[in-house]
Protein backbone atom coordinates (compact mmCIF):
# COMPACT_ATOMS: atom_id res chain seq x y z
CA UNK A 1 0.00 0.00 0.00
CA UNK A 2 1.14 3.57 -1.08
CA UNK A 3 2.44 5.86 1.85
CA UNK A 4 3.00 9.26 1.87
CA UNK A 5 2.84 12.62 3.83
CA UNK A 6 1.29 15.92 3.40
CA UNK A 7 0.23 19.25 5.31
CA UNK A 8 -2.64 21.50 4.39
CA UNK A 9 -3.33 24.68 5.26
CA UNK A 10 -5.38 25.61 8.03
CA UNK A 11 -6.04 28.52 9.61
CA UNK A 12 -3.29 28.69 12.43
CA UNK A 13 -0.60 27.01 10.45
CA UNK A 14 0.09 23.84 8.73
CA UNK A 15 -1.45 20.19 9.80
CA UNK A 16 0.55 17.13 9.06
CA UNK A 17 -1.32 13.84 7.57
CA UNK A 18 -0.26 10.70 6.81
CA UNK A 19 -1.81 9.06 3.54
CA UNK A 20 -2.07 5.47 2.57
CA UNK A 21 -3.70 4.19 0.27
CA UNK A 22 -5.19 5.47 -3.22
CA UNK A 23 -6.96 8.80 -3.09
CA UNK A 24 -9.73 7.63 -4.93
CA UNK A 25 -11.12 5.04 -2.53
CA UNK A 26 -13.62 5.91 0.43
CA UNK A 27 -11.70 7.28 3.21
CA UNK A 28 -11.12 6.31 6.81
CA UNK A 29 -9.88 9.43 8.77
CA UNK A 30 -8.16 8.16 11.33
CA UNK A 31 -7.11 9.74 14.39
CA UNK A 32 -4.43 9.23 17.40
CA UNK A 33 -4.74 9.74 21.00
CA UNK A 34 -3.69 12.85 23.25
CA UNK A 35 -0.03 13.44 23.28
CA UNK A 36 0.64 10.34 20.18
CA UNK A 37 0.20 11.00 16.39
CA UNK A 38 -0.50 8.96 12.95
CA UNK A 39 2.25 6.82 13.51
CA UNK A 40 0.15 5.37 16.20
CA UNK A 41 -1.76 3.56 13.31
CA UNK A 42 1.79 2.56 11.45
CA UNK A 43 1.28 -1.16 12.54
CA UNK A 44 -2.20 -1.76 12.45
CA UNK A 45 -2.73 -0.37 8.56
CA UNK A 46 -0.25 -2.57 6.47
CA UNK A 47 -2.66 -5.10 8.12
CA UNK A 48 -6.23 -3.60 6.71
CA UNK A 49 -8.03 -3.76 3.35
CA UNK A 50 -5.95 -1.94 0.70
CA UNK A 51 -9.04 -0.65 -1.44
CA UNK A 52 -9.77 1.84 1.73
CA UNK A 53 -8.19 5.72 1.87
CA UNK A 54 -6.40 6.19 5.09
CA UNK A 55 -5.98 9.62 6.10
CA UNK A 56 -3.88 9.77 9.37
CA UNK A 57 -3.60 13.62 10.98
CA UNK A 58 -1.44 14.93 13.56
CA UNK A 59 -3.63 16.67 15.93
CA UNK A 60 -2.47 20.26 15.88
CA UNK A 61 0.06 20.43 19.12
CA UNK A 62 1.09 16.58 18.02
CA UNK A 63 3.71 15.24 15.94
CA UNK A 64 4.95 17.22 13.22
CA UNK A 65 1.23 19.62 12.90
CA UNK A 66 1.66 23.37 14.35
CA UNK A 67 0.48 23.99 17.65
CA UNK A 68 -3.02 25.80 18.20
CA UNK A 69 -2.25 29.69 18.83
CA UNK A 70 -0.36 30.48 21.85
CA UNK A 71 -1.67 31.71 25.16
CA UNK A 72 -4.72 30.59 24.99
CA UNK A 73 -6.52 27.34 26.61
CA UNK A 74 -7.21 24.38 24.18
CA UNK A 75 -10.45 22.91 24.20
CA UNK A 76 -12.24 20.15 22.72
CA UNK A 77 -14.62 21.78 20.23
CA UNK A 78 -11.49 23.05 18.95
CA UNK A 79 -10.40 19.40 18.30
CA UNK A 80 -13.75 19.01 16.56
CA UNK A 81 -13.35 21.75 14.30
CA UNK A 82 -10.26 20.03 12.75
CA UNK A 83 -12.38 17.36 11.51
CA UNK A 84 -14.03 19.54 9.79
CA UNK A 85 -11.43 20.65 7.67
CA UNK A 86 -10.08 18.07 6.98
CA UNK A 87 -13.05 16.44 5.39
CA UNK A 88 -13.68 19.62 3.59
CA UNK A 89 -10.13 19.63 2.46
CA UNK A 90 -10.59 16.09 0.96
CA UNK A 91 -14.19 16.93 -0.49
CA UNK A 92 -15.37 13.41 0.47
CA UNK A 93 -19.07 13.13 1.19
CA UNK A 94 -19.00 10.41 3.62
CA UNK A 95 -16.24 9.30 6.12
CA UNK A 96 -15.32 6.27 8.02
CA UNK A 97 -13.53 7.17 11.45
CA UNK A 98 -11.24 5.35 13.17
CA UNK A 99 -9.71 6.52 16.36
CA UNK A 100 -7.87 5.61 19.22
CA UNK A 101 -8.63 7.12 22.61
CA UNK A 102 -9.08 11.04 22.56
CA UNK A 103 -9.25 10.70 18.72
CA UNK A 104 -12.52 7.65 19.22
CA UNK A 105 -14.00 10.51 21.96
CA UNK A 106 -13.75 13.29 19.19
CA UNK A 107 -15.28 10.65 16.84
CA UNK A 108 -18.38 9.73 18.96
CA UNK A 109 -18.93 13.58 19.48
CA UNK A 110 -18.73 14.40 15.43
CA UNK A 111 -20.55 11.84 14.12
CA UNK A 112 -23.65 12.90 16.73
CA UNK A 113 -23.09 16.54 14.93
CA UNK A 114 -22.53 15.54 11.41
CA UNK A 115 -24.27 12.26 11.35
CA UNK A 116 -24.68 12.63 7.64
CA UNK A 117 -20.67 12.83 7.26
CA UNK A 118 -20.08 9.50 9.06
CA UNK A 119 -20.53 5.84 6.86
CA UNK A 120 -18.69 4.19 10.07
CA UNK A 121 -17.26 4.66 13.75
CA UNK A 122 -14.55 2.10 15.19
CA UNK A 123 -13.07 2.99 18.28
CA UNK A 124 -9.74 1.67 20.16
CA UNK A 125 -9.79 1.78 24.11
CA UNK A 126 -12.65 4.24 24.60
CA UNK A 127 -15.86 4.97 25.52
CA UNK A 128 -16.64 8.85 25.54
CA UNK A 129 -15.34 12.10 26.56
CA UNK A 130 -14.42 11.76 30.21
CA UNK A 131 -17.09 12.30 32.98
CA UNK A 132 -17.50 14.32 36.14
CA UNK A 133 -20.41 14.78 38.99
CA UNK A 134 -21.36 18.46 39.23
CA UNK A 135 -20.48 18.50 42.80
CA UNK A 136 -17.00 18.66 41.90
CA UNK A 137 -17.33 21.62 38.79
CA UNK A 138 -15.50 24.36 40.79
CA UNK A 139 -12.68 22.65 41.80
CA UNK A 140 -12.08 21.01 38.43
CA UNK A 141 -11.81 23.88 36.85
CA UNK A 142 -9.31 26.04 39.34
CA UNK A 143 -7.14 23.07 38.57
CA UNK A 144 -7.59 23.72 34.72
CA UNK A 145 -7.06 27.68 35.32
CA UNK A 146 -4.33 27.19 37.12
CA UNK A 147 -2.24 24.04 35.48
CA UNK A 148 -2.73 26.50 32.35
CA UNK A 149 -1.44 29.50 34.33
CA UNK A 150 1.53 27.53 35.41
CA UNK A 151 1.78 25.67 31.89
CA UNK A 152 1.97 29.11 30.55
CA UNK A 153 5.05 31.01 32.95
CA UNK A 154 7.08 27.54 32.00
CA UNK A 155 6.68 27.82 28.10
CA UNK A 156 7.56 31.83 28.48
CA UNK A 157 10.92 30.83 30.07
CA UNK A 158 11.49 28.63 27.37
CA UNK A 159 12.44 25.44 29.85
CA UNK A 160 11.66 22.23 27.97
CA UNK A 161 13.20 19.24 29.24
CA UNK A 162 15.73 18.01 26.53
CA UNK A 163 16.68 13.75 26.65
CA UNK A 164 18.86 11.77 24.87
CA UNK A 165 17.21 9.26 22.31
CA UNK A 166 17.31 6.70 25.22
CA UNK A 167 15.88 9.05 27.78
CA UNK A 168 13.24 10.04 25.64
CA UNK A 169 12.02 6.00 24.76
CA UNK A 170 12.33 5.61 28.65
CA UNK A 171 9.81 9.20 29.28
CA UNK A 172 7.69 8.21 26.92
CA UNK A 173 7.24 4.57 28.51
CA UNK A 174 6.50 5.86 32.01
CA UNK A 175 4.43 8.44 31.39
CA UNK A 176 1.81 5.96 29.53
CA UNK A 177 -1.52 5.17 31.23
CA UNK A 178 -1.11 1.54 30.96
CA UNK A 179 2.50 -0.72 29.46
CA UNK A 180 3.75 0.48 26.51
CA UNK A 181 6.97 -1.95 24.97
CA UNK A 182 9.79 0.35 24.13
CA UNK A 183 9.51 -1.24 20.36
CA UNK A 184 5.97 0.45 20.39
CA UNK A 185 7.48 3.81 21.62
CA UNK A 186 10.00 4.24 19.17
CA UNK A 187 7.62 3.64 16.18
CA UNK A 188 5.94 6.97 18.50
CA UNK A 189 8.68 8.68 18.52
CA UNK A 190 9.16 9.20 14.84
CA UNK A 191 6.59 11.60 14.83
CA UNK A 192 7.25 13.36 17.94
CA UNK A 193 10.88 14.53 19.05
CA UNK A 194 12.56 17.57 17.65
CA UNK A 195 16.56 17.22 17.73
CA UNK A 196 18.33 20.22 19.71
CA UNK A 197 21.87 20.43 21.07
CA UNK A 198 24.74 17.56 21.45
CA UNK A 199 22.63 15.37 20.06
CA UNK A 200 19.90 15.87 22.46
CA UNK A 201 15.67 15.56 21.91
CA UNK A 202 12.75 17.77 23.08
CA UNK A 203 9.03 16.75 22.86
CA UNK A 204 7.30 17.99 19.76
CA UNK A 205 3.95 18.43 21.71
CA UNK A 206 2.27 20.95 22.79
CA UNK A 207 2.60 21.51 26.63
CA UNK A 208 -1.12 22.86 26.95
CA UNK A 209 -2.45 18.97 26.38
CA UNK A 210 -1.51 18.84 29.75
CA UNK A 211 -4.45 21.01 30.89
CA UNK A 212 -6.66 20.86 27.61
CA UNK A 213 -10.57 21.27 28.73
CA UNK A 214 -13.32 18.95 28.34
CA UNK A 215 -16.60 19.69 28.54
CA UNK A 216 -18.08 19.62 31.66
CA UNK A 217 -21.03 17.33 32.38
CA UNK A 218 -21.98 14.22 33.91
CA UNK A 219 -22.35 10.60 32.61
CA UNK A 220 -26.58 11.60 32.77
CA UNK A 221 -25.74 14.49 30.98
CA UNK A 222 -23.95 12.38 27.98
CA UNK A 223 -26.73 9.74 27.79
CA UNK A 224 -29.19 12.16 27.18
CA UNK A 225 -27.29 13.97 24.24
CA UNK A 226 -26.71 10.69 22.71
CA UNK A 227 -30.36 9.71 22.57
CA UNK A 228 -31.26 13.35 21.52
CA UNK A 229 -28.47 13.31 18.59
CA UNK A 230 -28.08 9.40 18.33
CA UNK A 231 -24.82 8.02 16.59
CA UNK A 232 -26.70 6.56 13.39
CA UNK A 233 -23.94 4.69 11.76
CA UNK A 234 -22.63 1.38 13.04
CA UNK A 235 -19.99 1.62 15.71
CA UNK A 236 -17.39 -0.62 16.44
CA UNK A 237 -15.65 -0.75 19.67
CA UNK A 238 -12.50 -2.74 20.86
CA UNK A 239 -11.23 -2.52 24.38
CA UNK A 240 -7.64 -4.06 25.74
CA UNK A 241 -9.07 -6.27 28.74
CA UNK A 242 -5.67 -5.15 30.69
CA UNK A 243 -7.11 -1.49 30.83
CA UNK A 244 -10.75 -1.08 32.22
CA UNK A 245 -10.20 2.45 33.64
CA UNK A 246 -12.13 4.15 31.12
CA UNK A 247 -14.61 0.89 31.09
CA UNK A 248 -15.45 1.39 34.95
CA UNK A 249 -15.37 5.41 35.20
CA UNK A 250 -17.72 5.75 31.86
CA UNK A 251 -19.43 2.55 33.24
CA UNK A 252 -23.46 3.97 32.42
CA UNK A 253 -22.35 5.66 29.08
CA UNK A 254 -20.95 2.17 28.03
CA UNK A 255 -24.09 0.31 28.90
CA UNK A 256 -26.16 2.83 27.22
CA UNK A 257 -24.42 1.96 24.09
CA UNK A 258 -24.33 -1.54 24.10
CA UNK A 259 -27.96 -1.38 24.60
CA UNK A 260 -28.03 0.38 20.95
CA UNK A 261 -28.07 -2.28 17.77
CA UNK A 262 -25.66 -0.26 15.61
CA UNK A 263 -22.63 -0.82 18.21
CA UNK A 264 -20.81 -3.49 18.75
CA UNK A 265 -17.91 -4.34 21.71
CA UNK A 266 -15.45 -6.48 21.24
CA UNK A 267 -12.54 -7.22 24.16
CA UNK A 268 -9.06 -8.53 23.30
CA UNK A 269 -5.93 -9.56 25.84
CA UNK A 270 -4.19 -6.43 25.86
CA UNK A 271 -3.62 -2.84 27.01
CA UNK A 272 -4.54 0.75 25.99
CA UNK A 273 -2.69 0.81 22.78
CA UNK A 274 -3.48 -2.63 21.60
CA UNK A 275 -4.14 -1.49 18.35
CA UNK A 276 -0.37 -0.26 18.19
CA UNK A 277 1.14 -3.46 20.00
CA UNK A 278 -1.21 -5.89 19.28
CA UNK A 279 -1.88 -5.24 15.34
CA UNK A 280 -2.30 -8.91 14.59
CA UNK A 281 -5.13 -9.33 16.87
CA UNK A 282 -6.92 -6.40 15.94
CA UNK A 283 -6.89 -6.52 12.49
CA UNK A 284 -9.24 -9.44 11.61
CA UNK A 285 -12.15 -7.89 13.64
CA UNK A 286 -11.86 -4.32 11.59
CA UNK A 287 -11.02 -5.58 8.22
CA UNK A 288 -14.75 -7.34 8.95
CA UNK A 289 -16.58 -4.51 10.34
CA UNK A 290 -14.90 -2.93 7.47
CA UNK A 291 -16.21 -4.98 4.58
CA UNK A 292 -19.85 -5.44 6.03
CA UNK A 293 -21.73 -3.27 3.71
CA UNK A 294 -24.97 -3.02 5.46
CA UNK A 295 -26.52 -1.22 8.53
CA UNK A 296 -26.55 -3.74 10.38
CA UNK A 297 -24.13 -5.37 12.49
Amino acid sequence: MEKREITIDVPWGKLAIVLWGNENDQPVLSVHGKLDNAATFNALIPLLPKYYFYICIDLPGHGKSDHFPAHLPIFTSSYLIVYKLVMDYFKKPKYIIMGHSYGGQLGLKFAQIYPSRVEKLIMFDTVHLFTMQAKYYAQEMENHIEEFVKTERKLQQNSAPQYTYEEAVKKLCQSRPSPLPAKAAEILLQRMLKPVNDGKFQFSHDQRLKCFINPQHDSQYAIETLKSAPVKCPVLIVFGLDNGGQRMVLRPILNHLKKLKNVRVEYLPGHHDIHLTDADKVAPIVNEFLNYKTSKL
